[in-house]
């Protein structure tokens, strides 16, 4: 990604050089673990993409990544304190029964998952989207708390609609890292969104930067 900024009437937020490199390698270790914690669930291979970063208006994130219509379930973290933001673990529907017969001996019917079968989908992201942020918090030196999964169901636009409510606002950018990953043993395909308020990502990297380093 080239330089992220944006020119907002309220607020101009500018990550330099330093803080976009020290964004991406995290968000490439961060995501690798995560993606090694599902792998030790489902005892299977997982497949990465390497994570994208973008500085986006909120109420285009859905339109930014895809405008597919098809059924998705997500599981959802909203972070809590200085971090401030949320995260999405999300499937496919006919992946999602499918992730669920991987650690279950219950099969379960497209569009009927049983109460075990949620119950398991919230453990698996509670296990992936934890194993992704105590490494970020490792690496920001902060802690970061979040709340209990949440179960979330619908098209691209009806899940970030849910997922990112609390930080929709008029003219409110946010910072957005994104990664699909793969089981191809499994056919199953996921995708993983991270998005965080730009104005506290950068105060937490300002804060965390080794002395003798300025930023713009």
């Amino acid at each position: 990604m080239d330089n992220a900024n944006v020119d907002d009437k309220k607020e101009s937020v500018v990550f330099d050089d330093y803080c976009i490199d020290l964004l991406k390698e995290v968000g490439h270790i961060c995501t690798g673990n995560a993606t090694v914690a599902l792998s030790q669930v489902i005892k299977e291979k997982i497949d990465l993409r390497i994570p994208d970063l973008k500085l986006v208006d909120i109420d285009q994130i859905a339109k930014t990544i895809s405008s597919s219509q098809e059924v998705l379930v997500g599981v959802s973290i909203h972070l809590l304190g200085n971090m401030s933001g949320n995260v999405v673990l999300m499937f496919p529907e006919k992946s999602a029964y499918s992730l669920i017969d991987c650690i279950s001996q219950y099969p379960s019917e497209l569009g009927s998952a049983t109460e075990y079968g949620v119950s398991s989908l919230k453990e698996i992201g509670n296990i992936v989207i934890s194993a992704y942020l105590a490494t970020l918090s490792t690496f920001t030196k902060t802690i970061i708390l979040f709340s209990t999964p949440n179960l979330v169901c619908g098209t691209l636009d009806t899940i970030f609609n849910i997922a990112f409510a609390k930080m929709a606002g008029p003219d409110n950018k946010v910072l957005l890292i994104d990664t699909f990953f793969s089981i191809p043993e499994k056919n199953i395909d996921g995708s993983f969104f991270l998005v965080f308020d730009p104005v506290a990502v950068k105060k937490i990297i300002a804060d965390s930067r080794p002395s003798g380093e300025n930023g713009n």
